[in-house]
């Protein structure tokens, strides 16, 4: 909302934010070309878009490839530096611009602005307007590949929508050549900028590498065709293009299609657009996977997929095998040195809180931004607070813990909403100071711990185990077992395929050195 009132202001400034102007916010346009009330598409033509599908995918997939292989470059060259990112971000810049520049400059040739227009809608005259006499006569040539290159991305957008071309009588305002001469360097200078230190967008330029692609199909076939009529408009194979390129390189279906829908106005084209995702999506998933799921992988972003990992439906796995059994823990009643060395020396974001007095049984968790809240604002009970109570000391001058879980509280309240009120600039560990004889204070946590936590037996199955983690979206899962006692802890990390494959073998491992040594 804030992104949209801030472009709403910008582009009517004109107007001196008097009359809005909404038609300078990116639009698809206008989609109402039908032939007496019919669609502007024939049934048999959806084998053709699921081709452009077939073929979307396959672009997709070899954008994704190169992304790929530059972003792991970029990785290990690039990323680590500061210097380094600025100055690809430079190089990217020059390049771009250059190439931008030289293409329309390699295209060398005028054509002449379209003169017929009597039966041409007022949206259609208005992109006329837009086309670009780049070394041209003004008002009378422009320059094919100048006027996508140096329009605005929405404006060569809606220029390969909606100039009409229906057959080959048909004025043609983009030629098939230009069209390569635009899709090939636009789509590569996509796939290199992508993933540098600013913003480059993936959505618009793969909607408009994407347009001059269908667009340029559908010309060619309006080429192999003598008369008008037989194949859709380019607009339409132009939408149809769009679509397949963006659905191979996002590999999404039914929000593409919400959206691009929704851009279109017009319900005419539900079935084209689905078909069209669809084939892109599964044409595109022989060779790889979407960009983000790419990046998701490269980044190392412990991503639970929706369905269970297949090693885990081929194997019987329980989660006592692939759980953390380093847990680290806390008292309900804990000295505050004790944690302020764990949150020093360690990163978790929650601890499991176990009553000592009782086994070890799972009392609840304390996340880390509530403990580092309560060390800051000093919400912990001096020594002599309990000294001078009525609790009996050892002879070393220890207390007897089981007392301290009487009904007084050993530290002083904070409520619930101070420690929530910075969200999310919650306090680090760094922020903490401590002062002399700090170390040695009581800090009562049971009036902060989460004493009802999702947790599961160490003897559950993996696939169930999943499920609930990833259904109710949870960070961190107890692992107990039937006495309730704390035995270890499940992460996001735990879950991946590849820590479920570690798990396998380490289990294999030990049921190969038991063998071993009963032998």
């Amino acid at each position: 909302m804030i992104t949209l009132g801030t472009a709403f202001m910008i582009r009517n400034q004109d107007s001196k934010w008097g009359n809005a102007n909404v038609n300078k916010l990116f639009s698809f346009g206008e989609f109402t070309a039908t032939i007496d009330g019919t669609s502007n598409f024939s049934v048999w033509e959806l084998l053709l878009f699921i081709l452009i599908g077939c073929l979307g995918g396959l672009i997709g997939a070899c954008f994704n490839a190169g992304n790929e292989h530059l972003t792991i470059w970029r990785m290990k060259k690039v990323n680590f530096s500061k210097k380094k990112r600025v100055l690809e971000v430079l190089v990217m810049s020059v390049l771009v611009t250059t190439l931008s520049f030289v293409m329309p400059l390699l295209w060398n040739r005028c054509t002449e602005l379209p003169t017929d227009m009597q039966d041409w809608t007022n949206q259609e005259k208005d992109l006329v307007n837009h086309l670009v006499p780049f070394y041209c006569v003004p008002g009378k040539e422009y320059n094919e590949v100048a006027s996508l290159f140096f329009c605005e991305a929405d404006v060569a957008i809606r220029q390969l929508f909606h100039f009409r071309e229906t057959g080959e009588t048909d004025s043609s305002t983009f030629s098939s050549a230009a069209l390569f001469l635009f899709f090939i360097p636009y789509i590569t200078l996509a796939s290199l900028v992508y993933g540098i230190a600013v913003p480059s967008g993936l959505f618009v330029p793969s909607l408009l590498s994407g347009a001059a692609f269908g667009r340029l199909f559908g010309h060619l076939l309006h080429k192999l065709d003598h008369t008008s009529g037989t194949f859709a408009d380019s607009g339409t194979y132009a939408l149809m293009g769009a679509a397949a390129v963006l659905g191979g390189m996002a590999r999404m279906t039914i929000s593409l299609t919400v959206i691009l829908l929704e851009a279109t106005g017009n319900m005419q084209y539900v079935l084209p657009l689905m078909m069209t995702l669809m084939a892109a999506r599964f044409n595109g998933n022989v060779f790889n996977e979407g960009l983000y799921d790419i990046h998701i992988h490269l980044k190392h972003i412990p991503f639970l997929e929706p369905e269970v990992p297949t090693i885990a439906e081929r194997h019987e796995i329980v989660a006592g095998q692939v759980m953390s059994t380093e847990v680290k823990c806390l008292r309900p009643v804990e000295r505050v040195g004790i944690v302020y060395d764990l949150l020093k020396n360690v990163s978790h974001g929650n601890f499991p809180i176990v009553d000592t007095a009782s086994s070890g049984t799972l009392y609840g968790t304390a996340s880390r931004s509530m403990l580092c809240t309560l060390l800051q604002r000093r919400a912990f009970g001096q020594p002599h607070d309990v000294n001078n109570g009525h609790y009996h000391s050892h002879q070393d001058g220890s207390v007897d813990y089981a007392e301290l879980l009487g009904p007084k509280r050993l530290s002083p309240l904070v409520q619930w909403d101070t420690i929530e009120r910075v969200y999310p600039r919650y306090p680090t560990i760094d922020d903490v100071e401590l002062r002399p004889g700090d170390r040695n204070c009581w800090l009562d946590l049971r009036p902060y711990a989460n004493t009802a936590p999702y947790t599961i037996n160490e003897t559950a199955s993996i696939q169930r185990t999943y499920r609930l983690f990833r259904t109710l979206g949870l960070r961190f899962l107890c692992v107990v077992n039937h006495n309730n006692q704390v035995v270890g802890i499940i992460t996001r990390v735990d879950l991946l395929p590849e820590s479920l494959a570690d798990s396998i073998m380490r289990g294999r491992n030990a049921h190969m050195q038991h063998n071993n040594g009963l032998a």
